[in-house]
């Protein structure tokens, strides 16, 4: 049974209500989903397609076109005469590339289907943000948990635009809390061990080998998803240690639930384990052939390939801090052309911490789950300062929808116990009110949740409409530019089927907008500066004058080759032009095309 509100009455509960108050609690769900697409779904095509976001569509293209899709250190699953890729990088799988199959046959690839799958899942878990709230906190939580959610820049942005985000990873992290809270209220009762199950069948341990399996595909999403795992555990220790009295009865129900999890879990992550174990089988004593153990454990002790050191903790938990800051308040999109921020975020969080706090005090139930949250919360800013890449705020997408669960709770609690204290000043005063569809007592704590929430609320609507705007006027910056759309249709046009990329951030993106038509090779290297290797590729590809080749201009270039091609084309008697240059509307250039004859 679902909890009632702290402070709600068997009155507020009663039948001629029930039905209006559950229809007026989907209604705010129904505007959070309507609002966060309208947002979402706005000049879809801005800023341009990034690199990050085709990388994992390519795969895809080619089993699309019944190709021999490219496999990560040669390993996949052999299906017939097909092998399928299985793993996109070490740390990340290629279920996201699978799951936008579907959306690139319906709208074709490019970039409309690459970000409206992402969209699709995240209004997914605006709908699995208000079922977990609801079952944790009542109806009217969930309805302020979902409409903050729907309107959040960073949950509408990350969305958009999948960067280092695979969104699809939410769906399964707050699905599998729905199904272990499932579980608990089948079984035991509820958080409070009020009636034990002795008689536990396996049909009823189907929910936690569900929210395993979830979880499975959560990691091999993306390792990262290990974050909600850790997350999870933090909330099971809370449910342990909220009750002394029963820990050892409850420790023995987290072990028999965590074996059901781990049984789903495997399976899940099976495509992960898979790549794991394919070379370590015929080598079973070099851990480096176990590539993503390998890179968990070379990230423990050296230096990540995006400079992290993950033995600095105090300096990378600053970091993961001030990323949950720039979460928090929406002002990570820098590319877009500014970065705009709700700087009543923060400090509508930290207060509602506090407030939360202090009244989950008077509700044992609610407050058991109110320190389960905020251990969850805890834990995962904790453990995002260990990365195997970079530390990024985009990594905390993962904690979706808790922070918004924190604000609507002390949000609802605050208002309810207003309410409260004015019913009981006009019961002393000796004021009726007359009957309506609504309880009083409702409608005034609903006007005072909004109240409230105003200002944060308004600031995020305030920052995407700004972001649209800017979109509207800049067409993104640099690599993040439209200038993509231009570079790509005139290789199209032209039939330049196989330019050079002398640079990161070209060759992903153009081979989805031109649907594997053209194929830029990548030559640059993944080194700070030009190495023996790229001298030698470019001496051997410069035999050809008819070729084209592509770099970025020297302020977007991640890997600026261009001075070292143009002395190897010198050196060989070559001269180099430029052949076309994609602007972004600044009138910057953004993508040069060069040819050396």
């Amino acid at each position: 049974m679902v909890d009632a509100q702290p402070g709600e009455t068997a009155s507020h509960r009663s039948a001629p209500q029930a039905p209006f108050i559950a229809l007026l609690s989907l209604g705010s769900l129904g505007l959070a989903v309507t609002v966060f697409l309208a947002i979402s779904l706005h000049q879809l095509t801005l800023p341009g397609l990034y690199y990050d976001e085709a990388l994992d569509l390519v795969p895809m293209l080619q089993v699309m076109h019944g190709e021999q899709a490219d496999l990560l250190r040669g390993i996949g699953l052999t299906i017939g005469h097909t092998t399928l890729p299985i793993m996109l990088m070490d740390y990340m799988g290629s279920l996201n590339g699978y799951l936008s199959l579907p959306f690139m046959a319906l709208l074709g690839p490019g970039v409309v289907a690459a970000r409206v799958e992402p969209i699709f899942f995240s209004a997914l878990t605006v709908i699995l943000a208000y079922a977990l709230a609801r079952a944790w906190f009542g109806r009217g939580v969930a309805a302020v948990t979902a409409l903050l959610l729907g309107i959040n820049p960073s949950f509408i942005w990350f969305s958009r635009q999948g960067i280092s985000v695979t969104s699809v990873m939410t769906v399964f992290s707050l699905g599998s809390a729905l199904l272990i809270d499932r579980w608990l209220r089948l079984t035991v009762g509820d958080w409070r061990l009020r009636a034990v199950s002795h008689s536990q069948s396996p049909v009823s341990n189907l929910p936690l080998l569900a929210a395993g399996l979830l979880l499975g595909l959560g990691l091999w999403a993306k390792l990262i998803f290990l974050w909600w795992i850790v997350a999870l555990g933090a909330m099971a220790l809370v449910w342990i240690a909220s009750a002394p009295r029963n820990a050892g009865r409850r420790i023995m129900l987290v072990l028999h639930a965590s074996l059901w999890v781990l049984m789903g879990l495997l399976a899940g992550a099976a495509p992960l384990l898979y790549y794991n174990l394919h070379d370590l089988l015929r080598a079973p004593f070099d851990l480096r052939n176990a590539y993503t153990l390998d890179l968990l454990i070379h990230s423990a002790n050296q230096t990540t390939n995006y400079g992290v050191n993950n033995l600095d903790l105090w300096a990378n938990l600053k970091k993961a801090l001030a990323d949950f800051k720039v979460f928090l308040d929406g002002s990570y999109f820098w590319y877009n052309g500014v970065p705009y921020s709700n700087v009543y975020a923060v400090p509508a969080f930290l207060i509602s911490l506090a407030v939360g706090s202090a009244l989950a005090l008077g509700y044992r139930r609610q407050g058991r789950r109110w320190l389960a949250l905020l251990a969850a919360i805890a834990a995962t800013v904790f453990v995002s300062a260990f990365t195997v890449s970079g530390l990024w705020a985009t990594h905390l997408f993962i904690m979706v929808p808790l922070p918004q669960m924190v604000v609507a709770c002390a949000a609802v609690w605050l208002a309810g116990a207003l309410v409260r204290g004015l019913g009981r000043v006009g019961d002393h005063l000796h004021i009726s009110a007359p009957p309506l569809p609504l309880p009083p007592a409702r409608l005034l704590t609903g006007l005072l949740v909004v109240g409230l929430l105003a200002l944060p609320a308004w600031r995020d609507v305030w920052v995407s409409v700004q972001q649209h705007a800017t979109l509207a006027r800049t067409g993104g910056s640099g690599r993040f530019s439209d200038a993509i759309y231009r570079l790509a249709a005139h290789l199209d046009a032209q039939h330049i089927t196989a330019p050079i990329a002398l640079d990161w951030g070209i060759e992903k993106s153009v081979r989805v907008l031109t649907d594997d038509r053209v194929r830029p090779q990548e030559v640059f290297g993944f080194t700070p500066e030009p190495d023996d290797t790229f001298r030698n590729r470019v001496r051997e590809l410069l035999q050809d004058p008819s070729r084209e080749y592509i770099v970025l201009w020297d302020r977007f270039a991640v890997y600026n080759r261009r001075q070292a091609f143009t002395q190897i084309a010198n050196s060989m008697g070559k001269q180099v032009s430029e052949t076309y240059i994609a602007h972004e509307r600044s009138g910057l250039p953004v993508y040069v095309m060069l040819q050396a004859k």
